[in-house]
């Protein structure tokens, strides 16, 4: 059946109007390269969250403990670290993998691979959602990408084993579920998306993607016990002592604790349970046409939105869905510009906190994105739209069904 006459007119842009665009991009991806280079040269690696993972991974391979603060510290304090507490990695077990390489070199050449790497990370992503030439430009200055970049932080894994997810859920759900990997190395930042995938496995009886999960988890989690045997007594003593309930979070969920009881650690997690019920609903209301490539995208940003715990550089997750938006035909007119102005805003907002991940200034971004999302969308159901151009391999017709 035709559905054309489902969808209402929208004015597409104009030649001039897209090249326009794409030479503004361009030219701020110039401009934010320099300027994140520029701020690179400046900080050193004892204040970005690298060093964190430069020394679990020294302490993992000589078969201590690497969450011990101790050790930590003393191995922070000899790079020039001066707080008078440590940066210790807060991811699970499962995680340690990511980080053990770095072990085996030094701090100056483990940081120039870990930058090689979250870069690399962002590129193939990219190339996993086959984004045509002329719109990778935005990809390579969204803003959470570069704060990833520049901190040292871990975040872009969470995006490369999204897009494989995305790359592989349709025709290898095993591998589509060990991807699942790099982005439970902040199971916390997932949970609408976890539980909606576990719905969508039952219902459609991929059962093999489950295996898929469990099993990269079991073979991660055997790595690490192979060097430390008590990894799992030493990560919850560090997590029981971290006091995570006093810490600060730039998240939606802070803001709710904040404006009810902020001695209420329980309240984070509120947002969560609603995102989760409204997410079930959602799927289900779409279950004989899901498409993750394509509702995925809506769900992945309400699941951020509504996170316990979480940062500004995690964000980076969102670039699928920012693409898809972005490069979707008949989009709204003025989106283009818009998330323009939203990612310089945010640049700059990095640049000018000096990438302080706690920082209140980071509050307003999750909802920014889900504001321009569905801006960008509007006038869209997803049974009756045309798929956005990021052509994903092997798409068959009832992929293009927004």
């Amino acid at each position: 059946m035709d559905n054309s006459t489902d969808i209402p007119a929208v004015k597409p842009e104009s030649p001039a109007s897209s090249a326009t665009w794409r030479t503004g991009v361009r030219l701020f991806a110039i401009l934010a390269i320099f300027l994140t280079g520029a701020f690179i040269l400046t900080v050193t690696t004892s204040q970005t969250d690298y060093i964190e993972y430069w020394c679990s991974g020294k302490l993992l391979l000589h078969h201590a403990n690497p969450y011990s603060p101790s050790g930590v510290m003393a191995l922070e304090r000899a790079q020039g670290f001066q707080d008078s507490r440590p940066i210790i990695m807060l991811n699970p077990p499962w995680a340690l993998f990511l980080i053990a390489p770095l072990g085996l070199v030094g701090l100056r050449t483990g940081l120039f691979l870990w930058t090689v790497a979250t870069a690399g990370c962002v590129v193939a992503s990219t190339w996993l959602l086959r984004i045509r030439a002329g719109d990778r430009a935005m990809a390579y200055v969204f803003a959470p990408a570069v704060a990833t970049v520049i901190m040292g932080q871990s975040s872009t894994f969470l995006l490369l084993g999204f897009c494989l997810f995305l790359y592989f859920y349709r025709n290898r759900p095993f591998f589509a579920g060990a991807s699942l990997l790099l982005m439970a190395i902040k199971p916390h930042l997932f949970l609408v998306f976890w539980f909606v995938l576990l719905v969508d496995c039952i219902y459609r009886r991929c059962y093999s993607l489950l295996a898929g999960g469990l099993a990269a988890l079991a073979a991660s989690t055997l790595f690490s016990v192979y060097f430390d045997p008590h990894i799992w007594t030493h990560y919850i003593t560090m997590f029981r002592g971290y006091k995570i309930q006093q810490s600060f979070l730039p998240t939606a969920s802070m803001f709710f604790r904040m404006m009810i009881d902020v001695r209420a650690f329980w309240l984070l997690f509120v947002p969560s349970v609603c995102a989760t019920a409204w997410g079930i609903w959602y799927y289900l209301r779409r279950k004989h046409v899901w498409n993750w490539r394509v509702h995925g995208m809506l769900l992945m940003i309400i699941t951020v939105l509504a996170s316990p715990y979480g940062y500004f550089t995690d964000e980076v997750v969102l670039l699928p869905s920012i693409l898809y938006a972005l490069t979707l035909r008949g989009r709204s007119k003025y989106s283009a510009w818009a998330l323009l102005v939203v990612n310089t805003i945010a640049l700059a907002v990095v640049l000018g906190t000096h990438a302080v991940l706690d920082s209140r200034a980071y509050m307003w971004t999750p909802v920014t994105w889900l504001a321009w999302f569905l801006y960008a969308t509007r006038g869209f159901e997803p049974e009756t739209s045309p798929d956005s151009q990021i052509d994903l391999p092997n798409a068959t017709p009832a992929d293009h069904a927004y």
